[in-house]
Order: structure tokens, then C-alpha cells, then sequence
């Protein structure tokens, strides 16, 4: 009995010193920051009159192509040096490809993609913004209206880097791309995939490609109270699933022991009690290798030790949607139509699932999980839309590219901790993996958490001096690469 105690006790000691040792031993990634920073003034009046531009994503047909033109004008207008010295195209009408060649060609280009287009504003909520949403008015020195941080923030503050760049004489070493899409928002079709294929066909190979998606996050990861650049080298999957049932209806006052709607509700309830599993794609390892070090020591020993405090971190995570979503792969109803009386058994039941998948999982496994856990000859489950698409292949983050403009960034701000990240939704940037495998996700205009909820939501905005040090950051990074 004392034997089997002191090897328990030896045990526990040994666990507790090989925990200890890998969180004392735990350490970021360090990165040089030698790159000098490019300051630039700017007072965010282009960003506020790019917003009176109501470039609202529709399809074809519905959209007004005059405010696209009107924009485009607005952009010869503004930045007049910059459109003589860089190449334009039009691709497809309304986006925007140009180029300022570098004098060595030898080195890759740098691709810097934004889009110009903006998800509609709800009439219902126009009454709770503080300001009309496509007025671009400032106030209390913070800059109002739809697309300020998605995306025409990023898309000025390249352009208005560059327009001083030029009035300071300088001419790049390195070509670069500037990629604005119109319909990013409705999937990037005409935009984004087109001009990466016209890209791919001169054969471009890029040195990196830089997008929106990730962000200068203020307060928002848990634990760091200062600012986290997050870099997203991956962006998660996405594919629906239309669960249906057609049988036999009838009167409401003769059912029978089975119906369409029960049979498409049942179904929903299996996939729901059936979660995928929880795990680490390869960018929140690499999240947890670059936070980790800086949070408290309690969570820094969590962070340091994965293979024993897995589960806990898993549970951490689940507690909150945004963090779930981190580690696994979504599943949610989001549509459900069945029925046309209330005394009428329905004949026919749809309802459609939504997937957000991890790096790793595809929609094809997706749909065979569903079909197998559903087992029922009576309902059909198939892809819905034929739209479908896995995650995004992943970035190196231990990449000298990486690494660059992990430097650009601390140039700028030099107190933020940078890490990569797994983007939750989807960008333009998915489409340039064939002409780079180097794909990051940053948007450099700082958010704090109530921002959040403001991304296609109400009262979006940009403060003045964040915008000011993106277009400090874009003259940063184009300057030294």
C-alpha cells in the first residue's frame, strides 16, 4: 500500500514538474522589427467621401452600375498622381486591377486586395445610427458609415499611401498590385476570382498577398489587455445542407404517426445532438504558440501544456459562439419551411443547415456524416445551392513573409503582440492560391470590442487616428518590401 502511494505521489510530482517547466520555458516567437516606419498624415476625408458611394453588392441585374463608375471617378479624382504612374484595368466593368511596376523585376510582386463593395443597410435599422449610414460624417473624431471597416477603409488608406508615396518621390523596387473587387460580398465572382485568373495567366507568382480578415484587435483576445494583430492564414469552409422529406399530407384531424415536417425536425435534432468534434486546426496552434506566452500564468500553463489541458481549453472556448467556432467546425439551422394551414398536414418539409469548416474537413466528409447519422430512408439530405467550398489552404506563419509583415506592423505599433489566426468567414483572398501560397488576412484599422457587433451592423466606423495609422501601415510595408 505505502509502494502504490509513493508511486502516485512520484507520479504527481513528476506531472507537476514537467508542467511547471514547459510553462517557465514557454516563449513567443520574436520578431526584428528593423523595419523603419513611414508616417503619414492624414485626416480621414477621403475615407469619409469614399463612403457617400453607395456601392451596395447585388447581383447583376439588380445592381446600380452608375455608383461603381461614380466611384471609380471619385478615385481618378482623388488620387491623380498615383493614376498616372500605376497601370488601371477594368475587370468586368467594375473592378479594379493596377500595377506599379518596380525596378527589379526579379523580385515577385506584393498584391494588396481590398473591395469596394458594401453590404446593404437594413431600412428598418436606419433610425439607430447616430448618422445616415452612407453619410461618411465624422463625429467625435470617428469616421460613420457602411464599409468603413469592411472594406473601403483598407481599399483608401492603400490608395492614399501610395498617393504619398509618389509626392515624396518615392518609385518601388518591388512591383506592386493593387486588387479591388466589387462583389466580394456575394462571393467574389466577377471580381477577386477573375482577376487572380487573369493574374495566373501572365504568369504571375507573387511574393505575398495581403487581404482583409484579420485585424489590430483591442481588449477583444481574452486575457491580453493590449492590442493582438491578428493574421489570418487560413479562412474556414463553407457548404449547406438541405435536409427534405416529401409524404403523403392530409387532414390535420387524421394524421398519421409520421409526417414530413416530424421527419425533417427529427433529423435536424440528430445533426444537432451530434456536434463535430472539438480540435486545433495548424493556425490556433500557431494562436496558442504566439498568445499563450502573454496571457496570465494560469493560462499561460494551459496554453504551454495542450496535451494535458486540452479539454479544459476546449471547454474555455465552447463557452462562447466566437470561440467555438474557433475550434471546431459550425453547424446551425438556418432555414426551415414547411406547412400552409394550420389544419392541413404538411407533404413536403425543407430545412437547411449551415457548415463553417475547419481547415481539414471538406464538404464531400460533411455530407456523408449527416446522411449517416440521419439514416432515414425518408429524408433526403444533398448538397444545397451546389455551392460548396473547404477551407482555404494554409499559410505558412513561420514564413519569411510572415515575418515581414509581422515587422511592418510593429513598425507602426510597436507594442502589439502579433499571432496568426483563423479567419471565421470567407474573403477575396481565397481565390489567389494559385499564384502565391503566401495568402494573409490583415486589416490594419484598430477595433475594440464593441466594434464587433458594428461589421455589417449598425453604426460602423472607423476612428480618425486608426485610419491615420493604416494608411501609415500600408506606406510602411510598401516602402520597405
Amino acid at each position: 500500500m505505502k509502494k502504490t502511494i509513493l508511486i502516485i505521489v512520484l507520479g504527481v510530482v513528476i506531472l507537476v514538474t514537467i508542467v511547471l517547466l514547459r510553462t517557465f520555458s514557454f516563449t513567443a516567437p520574436q520578431f526584428s522589427n528593423t523595419l523603419s516606419p513611414v508616417s503619414v498624415k492624414s485626416d480621414g476625408s477621403l475615407l469619409s467621401q469614399a463612403i457617400s458611394y453607395e456601392t451596395i453588392s447585388h447581383k447583376r441585374e439588380m445592381r446600380d452600375d452608375s455608383v461603381f463608375l461614380a466611384f471609380h471617378s471619385f478615385l481618378q479624382k482623388s488620387f491623380p498622381k498615383l493614376h498616372r504612374q500605376l497601370t488601371r484595368e477594368l475587370v468586368n466593368e467594375h473592378s479594379l486591377l493596377y500595377t506599379w511596376e518596380g525596378a527589379d523585376l526579379s523580385k515577385k510582386p506584393l498584391i494588396l486586395a481590398a473591395h469596394m463593395d458594401v453590404v446593404p443597410v437594413d431600412y428598418a435599422s436606419r433610425n439607430d445610427w447616430d448618422v445616415a449610414p452612407f453619410s461618411g460624417e465624422i463625429l467625435e473624431g470617428n469616421i460613420y458609415g457602411r464599409g468603413t471597416i469592411d472594406d473601403k477603409g483598407s481599399l483608401i488608406a492603400i490608395m492614399e499611401s501610395i498617393e504619398n508615396l509618389i509626392n515624396q518621390g518615392f518609385k518601388p523596387d518591388r512591383t506592386i498590385i493593387l486588387a479591388f473587387g466589387h462583389d466580394e460580398e456575394i462571393g467574389g465572382n466577377e471580381g477577386a476570382k477573375a482577376m487572380a485568373v487573369i493574374l495566373e495567366k501572365r504568369g504571375t507568382r507573387a511574393w505575398m498577398v495581403i487581404d482583409e480578415g484579420g485585424t489590430l484587435a483591442n481588449g477583444i483576445v481574452p486575457g491580453i489587455e493590449g492590442t493582438v494583430a491578428l493574421i489570418g492564414t487560413s479562412e474556414k469552409g463553407y457548404v449547406s445542407l438541405e435536409v427534405s422529406a416529401d409524404m403523403a399530407g392530409g387532414h390535420s384531424s387524421m394524421p398519421e404517426p409520421m409526417n414530413a415536417l416530424e421527419a425533417v425536425n427529427r433529423a435536424v435534432h440528430i445533426l444537432k445532438e451530434n456536434p463535430l468534434p472539438d480540435r486545433f486546426s495548424e493556425p490556433i496552434q500557431g494562436f496558442i504558440d504566439h498568445i499563450g506566452p502573454n496571457l496570465p500564468f494560469v493560462q499561460k500553463m494551459a496554453f504551454a501544456n495542450t496535451w494535458l489541458f486540452k479539454p479544459v481549453i476546449y471547454n474555455t472556448y465552447n463557452k462562447s459562439a466566437s470561440g467555438a467556432a474557433l475550434v471546431h467546425t459550425t453547424q446551425v439551422v438556418t432555414m426551415f419551411n414547411s406547412g400552409l394551414k394550420d389544419n392541413v398536414v404538411p407533404t413536403r418539409a425543407r430545412a437547411v443547415v449551415n457548415y463553417r469548416l475547419l481547415p481539414g474537413d471538406n464538404p464531400q466528409d460533411i455530407l456523408s456524416r449527416a446522411k449517416d447519422l440521419i439514416n432515414d430512408t425518408i429524408v433526403k439530405v444533398t448538397v444545397y445551392d451546389d455551392f460548396a467550398v473547404a477551407a482555404s489552404p494554409i499559410s505558412d506563419h513561420s514564413s519569411l513573409e510572415f515575418e515581414f509583415l509581422a515587422n511592418a506592423i510593429i513598425a507602426v505599433n510597436p507594442n502589439a503582440i502579433v499571432s496568426p489566426y483563423l479567419v471565421l468567414g470567407a474573403t477575396d483572398g481565397r481565390y489567389y492560391y494559385n499564384i502565391t501560397d503566401k495568402v494573409f488576412r490583415f486589416s490594419p484599422i484598430p477595433l475594440e470590442k464593441e466594434d464587433l457587433n458594428r461589421i455589417h451592423g449598425v453604426n460602423e466606423r472607423v476612428s480618425v487616428k486608426g485610419y491615420e495609422k493604416s494608411v501609415s501601415f500600408y506606406a510602411t510595408l510598401i516602402k520597405n518590401s
